[in-house]
């Protein structure tokens, strides 16, 4: 069995592909610091957000419910690939020479950042100890 085919460890695995691209261009923003005329560049983190908000009944390949009795809610999931945007926005100071990188801000964006790729990372644990569990024998 392919783990990353799996809805759960797929939708888990494009989250910290996306957390992974984030912490990049932080870290190229902050190496960038004093380099004249330079914009700091982020993702936009709400393309996530928004795959998980939306619904459809649809297989494109998003996340997906399955419904096992008549009696619950219909499937609902995210439909379309994950896409996310890098989006050049200056932070909340220019200098004269330009660049317009406030570490302050970065270095929060950073430990934001941090803190959500150590939740998805416990989520796949998790979900990993679960597949360990429903695997094992019975009475041990």
């Amino acid at each position: 069995m392919d783990l990353s085919q799996t809805q759960f460890f797929g939708l888990l695995r494009a989250r910290l592909n996306q957390l992974s691209e984030r912490q990049r261009l932080i870290s190229e923003n902050i190496a960038n610091a004093s380099t004249p005329g330079y914009r700091p560049r982020d993702l936009d983190t709400s393309a996530f957000e928004r795959m998980l908000a939306s619904s459809g009944g649809d297989s494109s390949g998003g996340l997906q419910m399955t419904r096992t009795s008549a009696a619950h809610m219909a499937p609902g999931g995210a439909s379309g690939p994950l896409q996310a945007n890098i989006t050049t926005v200056p932070d909340s100071e220019t200098t004269i020479d330009g660049n317009a990188v406030v570490l302050e801000d970065q270095m929060a964006k950073a430990s934001d950042t941090r803190m959500q790729f150590d939740t998805a990372i416990a989520l796949y644990q998790k979900g990993l100890d679960l597949l360990r569990m429903a695997a094992r024998a019975p009475g041990r």
